[in-house]
């Protein structure tokens, strides 16, 4: 439990530095130490309370019209990644998972400047893959990642649009995890146990946000997620 507690603040440091990578950090980690279901209904409640906290901290940079399309589409994914994760065999969802988290890291590393989309309206399908992969592997955040940086986006509003996005995505995908029965004492426990280095992760991580390069700090956080996406695929291969 106190493994589990340290994984959960070191991974939300990293959301509290550069404004995401709680769950793309946190979830292939749990996943390699407890059971994927039971490490999904322990990131999704410490993701959603990381970001209704640094949605507090950031609420003067919201931009409400880009994070009401992108969470109304991903609404409508997260029922969809809430079933594929009940009813597919867990190995198949740990090589999507590490996959998934595999690709996004490539793309972000090793990419050109992506295409600008000038249309706000591409809002609602990145929304809702980004539900979909909310819903059934805690990972929403590359989508709204992505679509942040071909809109160009300050980091100050990056930073506020996406916590404006995790926290009621976050909320509904808790709330399915409750109703589909992935709630256990055992994770009520470590969550408990989690919340107070959550707090500190996010004093912290802004410290650390207004003194080092954020764009060096975001190169950081996709090499550990290269590494982790391939070490799950290849325990599952």
């Amino acid at each position: 439990m106190l493994l589990a507690a340290f994984l959960i603040f070191a991974a939300a440091l990293v959301q509290g530095a550069v404004g995401f990578g709680f769950a793309l950090t946190a979830m292939p980690v749990l996943a390699l130490l407890m059971d994927v279901k039971d490490a999904s209904a322990l990131v999704a409640l410490s993701a959603f309370t990381l970001s209704a906290i640094m949605l507090a901290q950031n609420r003067k940079d919201v931009h409400f019209g880009e994070a009401a399309g992108l969470i109304g589409s991903a609404l409508v994914g997260i029922p969809f990644g809430i079933f594929l994760l009940a009813r597919a065999p867990q190995q198949l969802v740990l090589l999507i998972l590490g996959g998934t988290i595999a690709a996004f890291a490539v793309y972000a590393l090793v990419s050109p400047k992506p295409p600008q989309l000038k249309s706000g309206l591409w809002r609602y399908g990145f929304g809702y893959v980004g539900g979909v992969l909310g819903g059934a592997y805690n990972t929403s955040g590359p989508p709204v990642v992505v679509y942040s940086a071909m809109r160009s986006w300050p980091h100050e509003k990056f930073v506020a649009v996406t916590q404006a996005f995790f926290t009621p995505t976050y909320l509904m995908i808790v709330a399915g995890h409750g109703l589909s029965g992935l709630w256990t004492r055992e994770i009520l426990t470590i969550f408990a146990i989690s919340a107070p280095g959550i707090l500190a992760a996010t004093i912290i991580g802004k410290r650390i946000a207004g003194r080092l390069p954020v764009k060096a700090l975001s190169r950081a956080v996709y090499g550990l997620l290269l590494v982790l996406g391939l070490a799950i695929v290849g325990t599952n291969l």
